[in-house]
């Protein structure tokens, strides 16, 4: 099914009816579809790359697969300033695209940046400019980098960090949030739906908050069904239905920026559609957002397989 009827089926359930990305749990369940999807050569490639990356993420008794997973999670890990092996190289990255970066902000941090590309929507007057310091910039290097690298098998530590990055942000620019900044109710945009609160089971909640853990919810739904939560029937099972798969186009699609305005899209046809700011999103809305999720999360593993499989070829 491709991304263009996922909105529209989205618009018409709704029409009937803190800023992590995916939440671990999500990230997780994208990198071990992607781990189904790696060529064996890719998979060896890694289990060496990760071997020498950071220490607490490093394969356990030869177990790559769940170490691929785990690093999937490193770039949220390192946001809580946890010490990391690669504190230098945090440090010399988070100013690389913007060297007047404001490290003095919480989001000047950390490299927190590379997690996101705000694309304007719903504006008036004059677009606004995107940061300089994006999820877009990132992954051109970050691709870039680990073919060079692979290319001459060289400086597999640094490997591994491009890797971390590789895995994470393409999960996090499949979460349309990730993607946009609405100006729709806030004139100044609402900085990926963290400033448009909504309620969830009476609590206040962000609705980026909310569409972070969609994925989860979607692994709970499953477990409630008296379905296997394992991450890796998890990943079976969702592979097998056919709802979820998406076009040999869009599943071949590696271009980061086509990603990023498709994400912008379905933010502004679906995410927007059917919600509203200080209220609980109804029952079809929770139950679209957990559809859209298990397909975003197979197309995201899709096209995170193809790109490792190529950059590790």
């Amino acid at each position: 099914m491709n991304l263009r009827s996922l909105a529209a089926i989205g618009t018409l359930c709704f029409a009937a009816a803190n800023s992590l990305a995916w939440s671990e749990d999500g990230h997780r369940q994208i990198a071990d579809i992607a781990w189904t999807k790696l060529s064996p050569l890719a998979q060896s490639k890694l289990g060496k790359i990760l071997a020498t990356g950071e220490p607490t993420f490093r394969p356990l008794e030869g177990n790559v697969r769940e170490s691929f997973r785990a690093g999937s999670a490193w770039p949220d890990f390192i946001k809580g300033k946890k010490p990391s092996a690669y504190e230098e190289e945090i440090t010399r990255y988070n100013r690389l695209f913007d060297p007047n970066i404001d490290e003095t902000s919480s989001e000047g941090t950390r490299c927190k940046k590379w997690h996101y590309l705000d694309i304007p929507i719903r504006y008036k007057g004059e677009r606004p400019a995107d940061e300089k310091s994006n999820a877009l910039a990132a992954m051109d290097l970050a691709f870039a980098e680990l073919a060079r690298l692979n290319s001459t098998n060289a400086d597999l530590r640094m490997q591994a960090w491009w890797v971390y990055w590789i895995t994470h942000v393409v999960g996090d620019v499949h979460q349309p949030l990730h993607c946009t900044s609405s100006h729709h109710v806030h004139e100044e945009g609402d900085a990926g739906g963290n400033k448009f609160d909504i309620l969830q089971e009476g609590k206040k909640r962000r609705l980026h908050g909310f569409w972070d853990g969609a994925i989860g919810r979607a692994i709970a739904q499953d477990r409630e069904a008296g379905l296997s939560p394992s991450v890796e029937d998890v990943s079976s099972r969702w592979l097998q239905d056919a709802a979820n798969q998406p076009s040999t186009d869009e599943a071949l699609c590696t271009t980061v920026k086509h990603w990023i305005d498709e994400g912008a899209r379905l933010a502004d046809v679906y995410v927007y559609k059917g919600v509203n700011e200080g209220e609980e999103p109804s029952a079809a809305y929770q139950a679209s957002t957990i559809k859209l999720s298990k397909q975003m999360a197979v197309l995201a593993g899709t096209r995170l397989a193809a790109v490792l499989n190529r950059l590790l070829k």
